[in-house]
């Protein structure tokens, strides 16, 4: 019997957990291994700070997940992975043998080399948000959000809401908010909302240092803060990988070919944030529905060569880097749906965006239509692009 190892229980690890045991069943083993005890819903954490949602609403067991599915689960942090050796290997030494891998570890946060940014609160996974919950809970009167993209601005409308205005500072290196999404309606939309909600925005000035209490930027300017929430950016999981693999960028995302294979390991998957996957000069987005449909993807291509046929199965992106698609709250129960150059504000797009999280969640909490949802909107979303 074949061993499958999925490594990280998100987005892209738990929906190819899923499609492994549904589709393979007893022919093969199945195993989730996670340094976690729970899948997370990452992007909706900005709502534990404003009391929107509570951590039950956002987590699941791992071990509730795969007794539903028919897996195991191994809890431990993964460090390194032999792709010769066909073997992953933890913090505590201990080893595990596989015979096909999913790669899923997700991201890391990433500091950029700041002096004093390790020292900050990242806006990043449930153990971060639930050490700024506490830290808030001390009643620090200035809260400095660093990074004006996509979690940055959410963080602040959360913030904002509960906090009132003259509270929180939003510093961005770039001349504008969000500029991942390369959208100026959007940009303008969400300074303008923030701002009027009484958001300090510090546009064009990156963090050059953090120090107690304060936090410098380009030009020597010093902004005055009782807490710092890093949202600069992340980067691929810092797992090690011995073999012959090429990474690219800052972050070290692993290139895969369009079937999310690496190139020479033919039992090999990499999918989510640790993935490069290019399209022509372009590149998926890292995004939650883009690690679900690598996720499916990749397992399904492993029921494939189960079956003695190829693994011909590729991922076709809907979010790519030049044609960037978001939803992005902004607090007061508001957000904005960015599709392309277009831009929507409003109730409609954050009612679209807790409905979006609603079907993931019946979903991995194993509830009535759970799955039918979540696939029902990712053929939406296909037919759209």
């Amino acid at each position: 019997m074949k061993r499958i190892v999925v490594v990280g229980g998100g987005f892209g690890g738990y929906y190819a957990l899923k499609v492994l045991s549904s589709e393979l069943g007893e022919k093969a083993e199945v195993v989730l291994v996670d340094k976690s005890e729970y899948f997370v819903y990452l992007p909706s954490l900005p709502y534990l700070l404003s009391g929107k949602k509570k951590v039950e609403d956002l987590t699941e067991s791992f071990q509730a997940i795969t007794r539903r599915l028919g897996a195991s689960f191994i809890k431990g942090e993964v460090v390194k992975v032999s792709l010769d050796k066909r073997e992953i290997t933890f913090e505590d030494g201990r080893t595990e043998k596989y015979d096909y891998l999913v790669l899923a570890a997700g991201a890391t946060t990433e500091y950029y080399g700041i002096p004093g940014s390790e020292g900050t609160v990242p806006a990043w996974r449930l153990e971060d948000y639930l050490r700024m919950m506490n830290e808030l809970k001390r009643g620090p009167s200035r809260i400095c959000v660093a990074g004006g993209g996509l979690t940055g601005v959410e963080v602040a409308g959360e913030l904002v809401e509960v906090y009132g205005p003259g509270r929180v500072t939003v510093v961005e290196k770039m001349p504008y908010l969000l500029p991942t999404l390369n959208n100026r309606r959007a940009s303008e939309i969400a300074e303008g909302f923030l701002s009027s909600k009484g958001v300090r925005i510090l546009k064009g000035k990156g963090v050059t240092e953090v120090r107690e209490g304060r936090l410098v930027v380009e030009g020597g300017e010093e902004v005055p803060c009782d807490i710092v929430v890093w949202a600069l950016g992340v980067r691929s999981s810092p797992v090690e990988i011995e073999g012959k693999v090429e990474r690219v960028g800052r972050g070290r995302w692993v290139v895969v070919q369009p079937n999310l294979q690496v190139p020479g390991y033919s039992n090999v998957y990499v999918v989510g944030d640790m993935s490069h996957f290019a399209v022509d000069s372009d590149c998926a987005m890292k995004m939650a529905e883009e690690a679900i449909l690598q996720g499916k993807t990749a397992a399904k291509n492993i029921v494939l060569q189960e079956r003695g046929e190829k693994p011909s199965a590729t991922h076709r992106p809907i979010f790519l880097a030049s044609k960037p698609r978001s939803l992005v709250s902004l607090g007061f129960n508001r957000a904005i749906l960015v599709w392309e150059q277009r831009a929507l504000f409003g109730r409609m797009p954050y009612t679209t965006k807790m409905m979006i999280e609603s079907f993931v969640m019946r979903d991995v909490k194993g509830k009535l239509a759970g799955g039918l949802l979540t696939s029902a909107e990712s053929t939406i979303l296909k037919t759209i692009t």
